[in-house]
């Protein structure tokens, strides 16, 4: 099924980059040793993973708002005249002049236009839309600009009406965001202390964690300590629901 969330080959790369240091960072912090890092492999596909997740997320967040002000942008193009289709097309013409050509919402007015091209009816394609980015307000205004197209209802004050409805929604939600953003930041920030203790240890006494590297009670332990570190991550990220 289409997406309107490619992530690209420099998000890609990124993402790659990132998982490769953390098994860098983690097999000189807990073993000090090469061989560790096919056994921390998996650790990095484990964070590509839930990489991938936070950046499709963030780029569905980013479909959210543009989503308000496309349709604000087609209420004003059924006023200046342009029946509802057109309307949409020239919405696409003139978002695709300001935002990036993958940014999602112009993935969603590319789809839209190929639709209606193809003589798909504009509320159907709507429909097919809001399946795909699974996000509830496209799906809401698809069900709404349905019933008022079908019914003869004014569907300029229904967009406008919508979009106002949809901003409103987005604020109250920026403000939960922010009374948890301390929280979030805080918490990254308890993600790297333990790692930035080791290395300030580690240089200003020279060879204090000898005994926990290459031997077998040393490897014991370190793993413990990883996976209790590993359990609290993963714990805070759920209880957070923390950006990687």
């Amino acid at each position: 099924m289409k997406s309107f969330y490619n992530i690209n080959s420099r998000e890609k790369f990124l993402i790659w980059a990132q998982g490769a240091a953390i098994v860098l960072a983690f097999a000189y912090f807990f073993y000090r040793s090469a061989w560790a890092i096919p056994v921390l492999i998996p650790l990095a596909f484990y964070y590509q993973k839930i990489a991938v997740t936070k950046l499709k997320s963030g780029k569905q967040e980013e479909l959210r708002l543009r989503f308000k002000e496309m349709i604000e942008i087609v209420a004003g193009n059924l006023r200046a005249g342009y029946s509802v289709e057109n309307a949409f097309l020239e919405t696409g013409r003139e978002m695709s002049r300001l935002y990036r050509a993958d940014a999602p919402h112009i993935a969603l007015l590319n789809f839209i236009r190929i639709g209606l091209e193809n003589n798909v009816p504009l509320d159907v394609r709507l429909k097919e839309a809001g399946k795909i980015s699974g996000v509830s307000e496209i799906n809401e205004f698809a069900e709404v600009f349905g019933v008022a197209k079908n019914s003869g209802g004014n569907v300029i004050e229904l967009i406008h009406q919508f979009a106002t409805m949809i901003g409103d929604k987005i604020e109250t939600e920026k403000e939960i965001s922010v009374s948890i953003s301390a929280r979030r930041g805080e918490q990254r920030i308890m993600n790297i202390v333990p790692f930035a203790i080791l290395l300030y240890i580690d240089i200003s006494s020279p060879g204090f964690f000898s005994a926990l590297y290459h031997n077998l009670t040393g490897i014991l332990v370190m793993s413990a300590c990883l996976a209790v570190y590993l359990a609290a991550y993963v714990m805070s990220v759920k209880m957070l629901k923390i950006e990687v």
